[in-house]
Parts: structure tokens; sequence; C-alpha cells
């Protein structure tokens, strides 16, 4: 085995996420599969990537990542109310302004998912194609 057929992993350790495009075409090119193969792996692996990043921009996918951040937040509120000294009345009235406050925000969020996806629909629909097309919401 040559230097030429060897891959040599390097980790290091740090935060988040790292992304690694492509490793395993890279690993194909190394294990030597025919060129035909490679070549239609690489078209494979370019449109699901542009669809999967298409969907991570459509109007639903960012109005559910809303919907779980509002859902985190109401939680994360509720944790420290739990915990805190607010009792009584006071602690009755906050609850009713958190309610108020969650519903309002997730109803703007419906109505924002759904504006921007009957728009969309619309030009689509009509045959136009959405990156050309500029609308503002």
């Amino acid at each position: 085995m040559t230097n030429a057929d060897k891959l040599t992993m390097l980790y290091q350790i740090a935060n988040g996420i790292v992304e690694m495009p492509r490793y395993g075409l890279t690993l194909a090119h190394i294990a030597g599969l025919p060129s035909a193969v490679l070549d239609t792996a690489n078209k494979v692996s370019k449109t699901l990537t542009t669809q999967m990043a298409a969907r991570k921009r459509s109007p639903q996918a960012v109005a559910l990542a809303k919907r779980r951040k509002l859902v985190l937040n109401l939680r994360e509120a509720l944790l420290q109310v739990h915990d805190g000294p607010m009792e009584g009345r006071a602690l009755a009235r906050w609850l009713v302004d958190l309610q108020e406050e969650f519903l309002a925000r997730m109803e703007e969020i419906e109505r924002t998912a759904t504006g921007k996806y009957s728009q969309q629909k619309m030009q689509y629909d009509a045959g136009e194609d959405e990156e050309e097309v500029e609308t503002e919401y």
C-alpha cells in the first residue's frame, strides 16, 4: 500500500459542528472506484445538498424552528418561576401574562408561515421560478 492509497484522519477537539463535505466521495476516490461511479455520486451528493438547503429555508422549516424555540423559552420561564419566590396573585397574573404572550407569538408564527407558504404556492402554481420572484413579507 502506497501513501496515495492511505487516508490519514486528524482530529481536533473544538466547540460546535465541523462540516466535512463529501467525505465519502473523497474516500471513494482513494478506494479507486470507477470515475463513472464517482461522477454519479458527486451529482447525487450535490442534488441532496441543494434539496436539504432549500428545505431549511422553507417557510414550514422556519416556522417549526421558531415554534420549538418559543416552547423552549416557555419551559425555561416556567422552570425559573417554579424555583422563584413569586406566589399567590402575583404568580397567577404572571402566568396569565406569560400565556397571552405565548399564544400571541405562536399565532404570529402561524400567520407568517401560512402567508409565506400561500405566496410561494401561488408563484409555483403560476409557473414562476421561486428564485426569480422577489416578494416582501
